[in-house]
């Protein structure tokens, strides 16, 4: 017979055990989708771990659509004791990790697609020739490969016929903590047939990547469904062009190109940087983009030949020069005039420091830019105020007689000196530009203060007729002191709209 006591035992636990079940039935009633989802947020063994919960949760692991491996056998900083990993060593131990990712692919549900599959780490060929025919058949959306390679890589052509293929992302670094790479001809090698084969490809990302000869995107039937694409790094490419027709956003990073020519009727967005570094003759830039709305050209060398129309629907600019002034020939100087006319349009542009000394070359050498920034509304400058950058100054405040809002972000130079005559005899030339100004930003990155910054806060208060705030943020409180009663104003409005801003208070 039960005794009370051993009655209470079995009925607090029979409570406890349907407590349980509801949780347990809880989350296996969740629909897969939600599973997989969370799934996703988990680090990938955490997520794999998950299979010897249930066999509930083996098929969802199964059929996990994000199999994200970039974290699971990452090379920065393996060690072994004191010393850097050998190539053996690497070997070994990415042999293990993707011996595991080969068993995931292989042992998925039939019908289970993959929305997403990242690998970070070292690559060997043969690697990625198992994986491919797997990460096919399952319709992979998303590919993304960040590897280091011992040898060059050719990529199969299967997996540039994989219609499901949205977006991809291929990337040869190097390792700076492991003795794996000895070759620096090391490179994904891109075959020229996979431009018609992608038909449904629309993000590609390539970095340390070889093209066969310049006719990977040259013409406009390649890639038909491409939207955005970024080539960075990729060698062994003198003259690259770009002409597929539904891109519209190109980034062109760190190529060392003779010749850049880039046309798409849908493009909206386009950046060029760290490009024609040292160019010599011969070298040319020709854009076709009509509806471009973003365009940025920074830390680039200027080509001899600048064949830009201009950029109607351009919205924001951004124009940075990495070449001395001094080394800018006559051709060059015309050419930088001739990019930056393209930009005529625009509504918001940002110039930094070299520009504008080149600026003041134009501006000393052929009077000024030829044209006006008749709709350019905001206007942003990087300089450390040299004597040298003044002209440059006067020369874009003269064009743009349409700004109301100005920042000047002003840096620590060797030559930080204007004098007052400077400014003040461009007040004539600029009345317009100052007839139109409203809001003025002075950002000041320097602990003192120079007189090349009370120059231009003197000039643009007696002249700035419609000013209505005037915002100076500096490291030192000094400059505040020393420029909140300096100089009358021009402005009736600006009283009550005076601030400033400490960055070591905010």
């Amino acid at each position: 017979m039960e005794t009370r006591a051993a009655k209470k035992r079995r009925l607090l636990m029979e409570q406890e055990n349907k407590h349980n079940e509801k949780i347990k039935d809880r989350l296996s009633d969740l629909p897969d989708d939600v599973l997989h989802h969370t799934l996703s947020f988990l680090p990938i063994k955490s997520a794999a771990r998950t299979s010897t919960l249930s066999k509930r949760w083996r098929k969802l692991w199964d059929s996990c659509p994000i199999l994200d491996f970039s974290k699971a056998c990452r090379l920065t900083g393996l060690r072994f004791g004191k010393k850097p990993a050998t190539v053996g060593e690497v070997y070994d131990r990415h042999s293990k990790v993707v011996n595991g990712i080969s068993k995931v692919l292989s042992g998925r549900h039939e019908n289970s697609k993959i929305e997403v599959f990242e690998y970070a780490g070292y690559m060997n060929p043969s690697w990625l020739l198992d994986w491919v025919p797997c990460l096919v058949k399952h319709r992979v959306e998303k590919l993304v490969l960040d590897v280091w390679l011992v040898h060059s890589l050719d990529l199969p052509c299967s997996l540039f016929e994989c219609n499901s293929l949205r977006s991809l992302t291929l990337e040869a670094t190097r390792s700076e903590h492991c003795l794996l790479i000895n070759n620096p001809d090391t490179r994904f090698w891109l075959p020229s047939s996979c431009a018609r084969a992608t038909s449904g490809l629309r993000s590609l990302s390539l970095t340390g990547v070889d093209f066969a000869g310049n006719v990977l995107f040259s013409d406009p039937s390649s890639f038909p469904s491409l939207e955005k694409l970024t080539v960075d790094h990729c060698r062994r490419i003198s003259r690259l062009k770009i002409c597929c027709a539904n891109l519209k956003c190109i980034e062109v990073c760190s190529m060392d190109v003779k010749s850049l020519d880039i046309s798409g009727m849908k493009l909206e967005k386009l950046t060029v940087k760290l490009c024609f570094n040292g160019c010599g003759k011969g070298s040319s830039v020709k854009i076709l983009a009509p509806n471009l709305q973003t365009f940025c050209w920074n830390d680039n060398d200027f080509a001899e030949k600048c064949l830009i129309q201009s950029f109607p629907q351009l919205m924001e600019g951004e124009i940075s020069s990495c070449v001395l002034p001094a080394n800018v020939s006559e051709v060059k100087a015309q050419s930088a005039a001739n990019l930056l006319s393209s930009l005529s349009q625009v509504g918001s542009l940002c110039l930094s420091y070299r520009i504008l000394e080149i600026l003041s070359k134009i501006y000393l050498e052929f009077d000024g830019l030829p044209y006006a920034f008749m709709n350019l509304k905001t206007l942003q400058i990087y300089t450390d105020l040299r004597k040298a950058d003044i002209p440059g100054i006067a020369c874009i405040f003269r064009s743009s007689p349409a700004v109301r809002n100005l920042t000047i972000t002003i840096t620590a130079g060797r030559d930080i000196h204007s004098p007052p005559a400077g400014w003040e005899n461009q007040a004539q030339s600029l009345s317009s530009f100052l007839c139109h100004l409203k809001v003025v930003n002075i950002v000041v990155w320097t602990n003192a203060i120079h007189e090349s910054v009370i120059n231009v806060v003197r000039f643009l208060l007696q002249h700035g007729r419609a000013l209505q705030k005037f915002v100076i943020s500096s490291w030192h409180s000094k400059v505040h002191d020393q420029l909140a009663t300096l100089f009358p104003r021009a402005s009736t409005h600006l009283e009550g709209s005076w601030s400033y801003t400490n960055f070591l208070n905010t």
